[in-house]
């Protein structure tokens, strides 16, 4: 696991030349079982997995004021720290002024063979343009986890801690 930087990411496609480079992307605030899930099914596509956290900005406009609960570089810390996770940025969204712009650039300057989203992602026409504009296969994959898990989300998190005493 390494964390780099986003304009790390065309020496990362000479270094795995012949590899099937994965790349997959969103908020990761108070990172959990589920979202461990999404990794390892990311990983199980591909040789080399690489996901850009979301900038704190970003989240707070998606999300609303009170998010995200953890900064990004705790976010980019933890993310690092899973085993299926080969790399790890922080998107830039402010280069583009866009928000998939960081897709856009890590589509142009990483050329993954793989784009992973979560069914419920925002904007998936939007990021099935820029999949066929960049030649990029998307995988859209279910939300899915073991019933123990009880439906886990950060959203149902942040719900529980909200009712306790």
């Amino acid at each position: 696991m390494v964390v780099i930087n986003i304009e790390d990411l065309p020496g990362l496609r000479e270094k795995y030349k012949g590899r099937k480079i994965v790349f997959c992307s969103g908020g990761f605030d108070l990172t959990h079982a589920g979202h461990i899930i999404f990794f390892e099914d990311c990983k199980k596509l591909g040789d080399i997995l690489v996901v850009g956290v979301g900038r704190d900005a970003s989240l707070r406009k998606r999300k609303g004021d009170n998010r995200p609960i953890l900064n990004e570089h705790i976010r980019l810390k933890t993310i690092d720290s899973l085993k299926p996770v080969d790399y790890v940025f922080i998107n830039s969204e402010q280069l583009t002024g866009e928000i998939l712009g960081t897709v856009r650039i890590t589509f142009e300057n990483l050329h993954p063979d793989i784009y992973v989203v979560n069914e419920d992602a925002f904007d998936i026409p939007t990021r099935e343009k820029l999949s066929k504009e960049n030649n990029v296969k998307m995988v859209v994959l279910p939300r899915w986890y073991p019933p123990e898990f009880e439906g886990i989300s950060t959203s149902k998190i942040i719900d529980k801690v909200k009712k306790l005493p």
